[in-house]
C-alpha cells in the first residue's frame, strides 16, 4: 500500500515551506516517525517524517522547492 507524505502545518502559521533537503533516497527503507525530509519557512525548522515502515518509492519536490502545507511531496510503500 502507498502512503503520502505530506507537508504538516508549522508552528508559526505559514502556508508554504521551502524543501531543504531529502534525508533518504528513492528505494531507500524508512521507518515510521523517522524524519525523511528537512523543511523551512522564514522563522524555522521543521522535519517531516515517515507514516509508515516501508520504502521511499517516490520524491515529487527536490530540494530547493517551494510547496504549500498539505501537498504531497512523496509516497512510501510497505510491503
Amino acid at each position: 500500500m502507498d502512503y503520502e507524505i505530506v507537508v504538516p502545518s508549522t508552528a508559526d502559521g505559514s502556508q508554504e515551506v521551502t524543501i531543504r533537503r531529502w534525508l533518504a533516497e528513492v528505494g531507500q527503507p524508512v521507518q515510521a516517525g523517522k524524519d525523511l525530509v528537512e523543511t523551512t519557512t522564514q522563522k524555522i525548522a521543521l522535519y517531516v517524517s515517515s507514516p509508515v515502515d516501508g520504502v521511499l518509492v517516490e520524491i515529487r519536490m527536490d530540494a530547493g522547492s517551494v510547496v504549500r502545507i498539505g501537498q504531497v511531496i512523496g509516497v512510501v510503500r510497505t510491503p
